[in-house]
């Protein structure tokens, strides 16, 4: 019984940094009146935190797993809902498929061009240090 109070401790706080950021990005959409899911803005919050060492990448890795291993009992929810609309999907289905084919080209695009782009920069800067 011990070991599991220990465990809960231990993802309590990954929970509640979780939290503070949706917390944050909401009231920052709020307070600036963004077109954006606060979600969103808490994602990124997240993101800067970890970047600049606020949070530390071991608080966050336990809840991590936890949340990857149960990912499946995080999509069903939204594969319902996808059903339910078959009909409104299916009446736009080649509008939906040209969106998906374009948007993921370019992404693929970006990412790759980003790589060589960051690439190129290391070398020159490798090349300068010497």
């Amino acid at each position: 019984m011990a070991l599991f109070w220990l465990g809960s401790a231990v993802l309590l706080r990954p929970i509640l940094i979780v939290f503070l950021c949706l917390f944050l990005g909401q009231v920052i959409v709020e307070g600036l009146g963004l077109p954006l899911p606060a979600s969103i803005i808490g994602l990124l919050l997240l993101f800067l935190a970890l970047q600049s060492g606020i949070v530390k990448l071991d608080t966050m890795q336990k809840l991590a797993k936890i949340m990857l291993d149960h990912l499946v009992l995080l999509v069903i929810p939204a594969c319902i809902s996808i059903m339910q609309y078959l009909d409104v999907i299916a009446d736009d289905l080649w509008i939906l498929l040209t969106a998906t084919i374009i948007s993921t080209l370019l992404v693929l695009i970006s990412t790759a061009k980003s790589y060589e782009w960051l690439r190129r920069r290391q070398k020159h800067s490798l090349k300068g240090s010497r």
